[in-house]
This record gives C-alpha cells, sequence and structure tokens, in this order.
C-alpha cells in the first residue's frame, strides 16, 4: 500500500511538471525502449488504413449492398495476411480486441470441450506466460470443475520436458505455453512441445503476441490448435488482435461472445474495418524479407546497450537466457542494489522501459515471471526491462547509457 501510494505522488509530480509549459518546451523526446510493451504504428499500416476511416467506409456484415461487399473483401484480404504469416488457412482467423481477449477465448473454448472429453479433467498452464492466459485458465478451470497443473521451468524460463510429459499421464484437455515470453525473451522448443503433447492427445494453445517481430512464424499453426495476437505489439493499432483456431475444432466450440452471430458465429460484434485492415498491412511487413535485416538491426542494438551496460561497473545480472537465445530486442537486467521502480522514476522523463509486463504498472509486487525462474525478491525487485526496435539507433543506446549512468551514480 505504501509502494503504491509512492508511486501515486512521484506520478501526479511527474505529471505537474509535464504539463508546464515552460518546461515542456525544453523537454527532449523520451527514449522509447519499451517496444514489448507497446509498439508504433508503422507508417505503411497507417497509410493501408487511412481511406476506411471515411472515403471506402463500410460495415463488412452488410451483406446487401455494394459497400458492404467491399468492405468484406478487405476483411479477407486482410485474413489472408494473417494466414500467411502463421501458415493457416484464411478461415482459420478470428479478429478479436487484442491478445487479452484472444487468450481468454482460447480459455474458455477449450475448457468448454471438456463436455466432449469428460475423462479429462486437468489443463496445464505455463508459470511464466502472461496473467490474461494464466487468469483466464485459473478462473474457467474453477468453473468447468477442472483441475489445474501448473508446469514447471528452468531459471532461463524454458519448460521442464520431462515435468511436462509426467503431467501428461494423467489425461489432459488442453495445455497453454506462450512461445516467446513478454519479460525475459525466451523462446520455447514450439516442436518439441507440440510433438509432446499431441501424441498424448492434448490441445496446445500458444500465446504468440511476442513471436512475429522476432521470429519466421510460417509453421506455427501446424504446431498448435489455437494462436493469440495482439495487433499493437507488431506495429499494427491498439484494439485489434486475432486468434487462430483451427478448422477442426471450430464446430465443437461455443462462443463465448454471443450477438449477431458475425465470424461464423465464433466471435460476433461488427468488425472495425480500418483496424482489421491495419493488423492484415502489418502482418503483410512482416513476412517481408526485409523483417530478416531488420531483426539483425534489433540485436546489434541491443547488444551494444548491453555491453554499455557492462561498462557502467555497476552489478548488472542478465536474467533468462543468453542474448542469442532471446527475443531480438529484449533484455531484462537486475540492476543488484537498486530498486527498480525508483530507478524508472528517475530516468523519466528520458528514458522508458519497464519494471515488468506493461499490464502490471504501477503495482509494486515480484515479478510472477522472475519469480517463477527460482530468482530473489532483491533480484526481482531489481529489474528492468529494455525492449528495442528497429526504429531505436546506436546513438540513442548511447544517449539511455547516459542517463541511467547519471541515475546511479547521482
Amino acid at each position: 500500500m505504501k509502494a503504491d501510494i509512492r508511486v501515486n505522488q512521484e506520478l501526479e509530480t511527474f505529471t505537474s511538471l509535464v504539463e508546464c509549459p515552460i518546461l515542456r518546451k525544453f523537454m527532449s523526446k523520451p527514449l522509447y525502449i519499451d517496444h514489448q510493451a507497446t509498439t508504433p504504428v508503422e507508417t505503411a499500416v497507417l497509410e493501408a488504413m487511412k481511406p476506411f476511416w471515411s472515403e471506402s467506409f463500410g460495415n463488412p456484415h452488410s451483406s446487401g449492398h455494394v459497400v458492404g461487399w467491399h468492405s468484406d473483401a478487405e476483411i479477407q484480404k486482410s485474413k489472408q495476411h494473417i494466414s500467411k504469416m502463421i501458415g493457416s488457412s484464411a478461415d482459420e482467423i478470428f479478429f478479436t480486441s487484442g491478445a487479452t481477449e484472444s487468450n481468454n477465448l482460447a480459455a474458455f473454448s477449450f475448457c468448454d470441450l471438456s463436455r466432449l472429453h469428460p475423462e479429462k479433467r486437468q489443463i496445464l498452464l505455463s508459470p511464466i506466460d502472461h496473467k490474461c492466459i494464466l487468469n483466464a485458465g485459473l478462473f474457467w478451470a474453477e468453473k468447468f470443475g477442472l483441475n489445474v497443473k501448473i508446469l514447471k521451468v528452468d531459471e532461463e524460463g524454458y519448460i521442464d520436458l520431462d515435468f511436462l510429459s509426467d503431467s501428461l499421464k494423467t489425461p489432459s484437455l488442453f495445455c497453454s505455453i506462450g512461445l516467446v515470453n513478454n519479460e525475459i525473451g525466451t523462446i520455447q522448443n514450439i516442436e518439441v512441445i507440440s510433438e509432446i503433447l499431441h501424441e498424448r492427445g492434448c490441445l496446445f494453445h500458444s500465446d504468440a503476441a511476442q513471436s512475429p517481430k522476432t521470429l519466421d512464424c510460417r509453421d506455427l499453426a501446424n504446431l498448435t490448435d489455437a494462436l493469440s495476437f495482439s495487433g499493437h505489439k507488431i506495429g499494427a493499432p491498439q484494439g485489434i488482435g486475432f486468434l487462430y483456431l483451427k478448422a477442426s475444432l471450430q464446430e465443437a466450440v461455443t462462443p463465448l461472445i454471443q450477438g449477431g452471430g458475425q465470424q461464423n458465429g465464433f466471435r460476433s460484434g461488427t468488425l472495425p474495418l480500418p483496424l482489421c485492415v491495419g493488423a492484415g498491412k502489418a502482418c503483410q511487413i512482416l513476412t517481408e524479407i526485409e523483417v530478416v535485416e531488420r531483426r539483425q538491426t534489433v540485436s546489434q542494438i541491443r547488444d551494444y546497450f548491453y555491453a554499455g551496460l557492462l561498462d557502467l561497473k555497476s552489478n548488472i545480472v542478465l536474467n533468462g537466457p543468453p542474448l542469442v537465445d532471446r527475443h531480438v530486442g529484449n533484455l531484462n537486467i537486475s540492476f543488484t542494489g537498486v530498486d527498480a521502480a525508483e530507478l524508472l522514476m528517475s530516468l523519466q522523463p528520458n528514458v522508458c522501459a519497464s519494471t515488468g509486463s506493461a499490464c502490471s504498472s504501477g503495482v509494486i509486487e515480484d515479478s510472477h515471471v522472475l519469480t517463477a525462474l527460482g530468482l530473489g525478491s532483491e533480484r526481482c525487485a531489481s529489474a528492468l526491462r529494455f525492449s528495442f526496435s528497429y526504429t531505436n539507433s546506436i546513438d540513442e543506446a548511447d544517449l539511455a547509457l547516459e542517463h541511467i549512468r547519471g541515475c546511479l551514480w547521482r
């Protein structure tokens, strides 16, 4: 409670400073190194969306006139771009408001399948997944009278495959394991996990929101039964996401959102045409050859920044796997002996990073991800996540290092 009050007081002080017109004149643009929290919308995405706000507007579900037909054609085109990115069919893509909704739809739908498989009373969840899938899984498992088993991970965040295999000795309905972790950048061995689960008849859902920026995703649909994505993690707008759901499962699942029966009855509600176009365009960009060069640029900037942190002579500890094995833009660092929340606040308004997942901002508690890795409370409390994009630069990395040096040694 005291920590929350302190953060609120510091936020009020900072807000009053930012709103001061004299000070604002001299404030430089913040260095944004928090791209795993959200990304700016790509210029090409904005251009693709632009006509659909006014010139080419329409309800894609209005099937009786030409405006509706054209709108629906754009929705189908966007689904084609998305399905190409993950290796699915277009009719296996369902638009949502984001990965949180996608994860909730998957958790509910798969738990509800217990009515068809009464012998499978267990679901499996990764302890380092985003809270939206952990909380959704726990909530719906209780509603459907299912047991939840939390899997184990090693000190780098990789799923303990022996523990997973042993857990499947109990008939299991589904397992949810995020492909790329949002805090420490761990990339799971999805091929092996998929084989283990499907050999035992267990459905596989993965929160893949962090994946497209760092991985070639063209095989994901073949390895899973459901996948969740968020537009704002991949250069598309906030407020749009999508769920891949294997075609063979669609007739069996019960829709969570009831209404007019849009999207084949699985997720009712009028689709936001411009946002769907934006999501499709972002996915199209991520299938182009230039994206490989972008990823190389991101990893070079991230590695340069990490080397600079080590040169600060502070007690820096890397959390998660080695840099070469994680998300190309991810860097999770513990500044031993330093309170991460206080360090981040002292860096304002110059450097934007994160003390954990963005959804936990303002809440002072140990990261559930770092805790699952077996890290102590002191190391958790001193951890900051920096996440880079190709839009960052070496010059920005140098400037951020100068700000951090100033805060550590002031």
